[in-house]
């Protein structure tokens, strides 16, 4: 097997690699005003289509659209 320069061999195998679909491995975050990022930074095309995860931005922990946590502190008496 010929591995292309720069191909990690140790990672899991894509199917999608091995084909001419247009994807992309990061996951899209869908943001509540509509906006959309993804977690792959050479990512240059935000189609949903192209990703496999596409992942509501509130249900991250600690993403921007998270609702901020309660704490009830204990009172000393």
């Amino acid at each position: 097997m010929t591995v292309p320069p720069g191909t990690n061999v140790c990672m899991s195998k894509c199917a999608d690699c091995g084909t001419d679909l247009d994807h992309c491995h990061g996951t899209l975050l869908l943001h509540r005003d509509g906006t959309l990022d993804c977690t792959d930074d050479a990512c240059d095309d935000l189609e949903p289509l192209r990703h496999g995860l596409v992942v509501d931005c509130a249900a991250v922990a600690a993403g921007c659209c998270a609702e901020p946590a309660e704490h009830e502190l204990a009172q000393a008496s």
